[in-house]
């Protein structure tokens, strides 16, 4: 079995597998040609100065012993024209020339003269040449790794956050690792930007009048320079700090490259927790709405009970009045007639007496027979009148005890309230998290099916907007509206269009054969040769790292679809030539216009203000000189 062809970025990806490998292989590239350069920098210029090592320098690097070896050389040669530092590359040139001229005499040596030159030429060919190559291939890998790996996980204003330019919001604890990794993944898109800009800007910043400071350099560079006594000489620190600077993106787009490969692992270990936390969170929920449902039960009953209650002391209410006046009549009455029956009884023992006493008492014993019966008579009705009063106080201790019950009921009525609320927000806070926990769970499925897809790759390479290669240009760009106006009309003819479509890289005939089979496959249904179309041209657009407008044309000229060709002059290329002549024709007359209307309205109100006085003004124009009648000045009406 054959082993599977290496993937390249003009092709489309089936694995993420495939992507790794490439830019692992890719970033190696790239450190071995750092090394190779910084190699070759300091070890070619390094070789003309005849100073022997010490002992020490076998173990030193090759950058340190480079630039001991250099430091005395150069110094002397910067002290012999009194420069306080070599920054720039002018300084540079103009101390060679003096040099080639012979300003110096003999008070420097050839050797330095000629490590000096070396160092300006490798620092010259590295930054237009071979700093160009590597900084577009770090561009690449970094575009590459940006349109690739993806968090899937979207986080608002994550450049300035980055940047530091806006606080960071704390994400949910359930998707940290997927906001972890679109946090850190921003990180090293900033950084390795941060490096390029700096390597991409050092051959500007050599030649300009200010030139390099130490202090502007990085840390490692600073070092370096105070080590080997190199502090008055930073234009040969311009390559060390693109070294440094290159390996930095290096390191970032290794580290990223790193976590991404552990990416789709850690989604994984995240989503089992989650399952889990989904299936706590889920019981805590349905025992929190059971319990809720239980106590709302337990109030409703005792609702209904209480209402019931409070009808009844209604009723009560009124029968307690009621009977707390006929209490207050019967013990009224009883008292009255108890009184009465004491004063009978006095005065029935004294008219006792007095029959005693007494030998003549017929009228005695009338009286004494009538307080006898008054007196049988009140012994009768007093405890019929207290058996009535204590059965009215026992109605009225009944209808007090339930107004003490319904009292005593209110206020369970109250606890059971305030537990219905408890239960009620336990079971919101319960809700709440087990939506949380559903919500999170969610996002990490779909970023788990995202990332373990085995047609991702693919899906991402045709499915994602495509990316300007040049400043300006977007998806509505000429290009853009010429490719949908060749795949409405081009009909069954793409293939023969995309046979003479430009490539660069190359793609050789086997390639765009399988090209043209596989999108042929592709569609079956619909305006199958319109969508075919489409796919060929972005497919195009993406392989070829320098498509242009002229490309699609002349390559429809070789198809011979001249009249595709005339719909995008007519429709793109001559309301754009057009509108540029209309400009060229108008700016400069308008400008010359607008000039001269300025400087009449300033003449004009210097008349008006009186600071010009003479008998006749004159006014430029565009055809000459043109005079204007005499102004007067009109003295005011003076009132007599």
């Amino acid at each position: 079995m054959h082993p599977p062809k290496p993937w390249s970025k003009t092709t489309e990806p089936t694995s993420y597998d495939q992507i790794y490998k490439f830019l692992e292989q890719e970033l190696n590239e790239c450190a071995a040609y750092i090394d190779d350069i910084e190699s070759d920098y300091y070890d070619e210029t390094s070789a003309s100065v005849n100073i022997k090592p010490k002992a020490q320098t076998a173990r030193r690097s090759q950058a340190v012993n480079a630039l001991i070896a250099w430091s005395a050389p150069l110094n002397e040669l910067r002290n012999a024209r009194l420069l306080s530092d070599l920054r720039n590359g002018k300084t540079v040139r103009d101390l060679l020339n003096e040099a080639r001229t012979g300003n110096f005499g003999d008070s420097i040596s050839d050797e330095s003269v000629n490590l000096m030159k070396r160092i300006m030429e490798k620092t010259t060919d590295q930054l237009q040449s071979k700093m160009l190559v590597l900084t577009n291939k770090l561009h690449e890998c970094t575009n590459l790794m940006e349109q690739y790996f993806l968090s899937f996980y979207d986080i608002e204003n994550i450049q300035e956050v980055v940047q530091k330019r806006k606080n960071d919001r704390p994400p949910d604890e359930y998707v940290e690792t997927a906001y972890t990794y679109e946090k850190s993944r921003w990180t090293h898109i900033f950084q390795v930007n941060k490096s390029l800009k700096i390597v991409s800007e050092m051959q500007q910043r050599i030649e300009d009048q200010k030139g390099i400071f130490i202090s502007s350099l990085s840390k490692e560079c600073q070092e370096l320079a105070v080590r080997c006594d190199c502090t008055s000489l930073s234009y040969i620190f311009a390559l060390p700090e693109c070294y440094i600077e290159a390996r930095r993106a290096v390191a970032a787009l290794r580290t990223w490259l790193n976590e991404d490969t552990k990416y789709t692992s850690f989604i994984q270990t995240s989503l089992k927790v989650l399952d889990d936390k989904y299936v706590n969170a889920k019981k805590d929920f349905e025992f929190g709405k059971a319990h809720l449902s239980h106590v709302e039960h337990r109030i409703d009953a005792f609702q209904l009970q209480l209402s019931k209650t409070e009808q009844e002391n209604e009723i009560n209410t009124k029968k307690l009045e009621e009977l707390e006046e006929r209490l207050d009549v019967k013990e009224r009455e009883y008292l009255s007639k108890r009184l009465t029956s004491e004063v009978y009884e006095d005065q029935l023992k004294k008219m006792l007496q007095q029959a005693e006493e007494s030998n003549d008492g017929v009228d005695n014993r009338l009286s004494i027979e009538r307080f006898q019966q008054e007196i049988k008579q009140f012994s009768r009705e007093l405890p019929k009148l207290k058996s009535q009063m204590e059965t009215v106080k026992g109605r009225i201790d009944f209808f007090k005890q339930r107004k003490q019950e319904l009292a005593t009921m209110r206020t369970e009525n109250k606890r059971l309230q305030q537990e219905v609320q408890a239960a009620l927000e336990e079971k919101i806070l319960k809700e709440n998290e087990f939506n949380r926990v559903i919500s999170c769970r969610d996002i990490m499925r779909n970023i788990f099916r995202c990332r373990s897809t085995n047609d991702l790759p693919q899906k991402i390479f045709y499915s994602l907007p495509l990316r300007s290669k040049r400043v300006g240009e977007t998806n509505n760009d000429d290009l853009a509206k010429a490719m949908r106006l060749a795949s409405n009309n081009i009909g069954r003819d793409w293939t023969r269009l995309y046979w003479e479509l430009p490539f660069y890289p190359a793609r050789g005939q086997e390639e765009i054969s399988k090209d043209i089979e596989y999108i042929d496959d592709k569609y079956h249904r619909g305006d199958v040769f319109q969508a075919q179309a489409t796919d060929a041209l972005n497919k195009w657009r993406r392989l070829h790292t320098r498509a242009v407008l002229d490309d699609l044309v002349q390559a429809l000229r070789k198809a011979r679809r001249l009249d595709i060709v005339h719909t995008i002059e007519r429709r793109i290329l001559k309301p754009k030539h057009s509108i540029t002549d209309i400009h060229e024709d108008i700016d400069p007359r308008k400008k010359e216009i607008d000039d001269l209307n300025r400087k009449l309205n300033h003449l004009f109100d210097k008349i008006k203000s009186g600071s010009i006085v003479t008998h006749e003004t004159y006014a430029y124009s565009t055809i000459g000189i043109a005079p204007l009648r005499p102004v007067r000045r009109h003295r005011p009406l003076v009132k007599h």
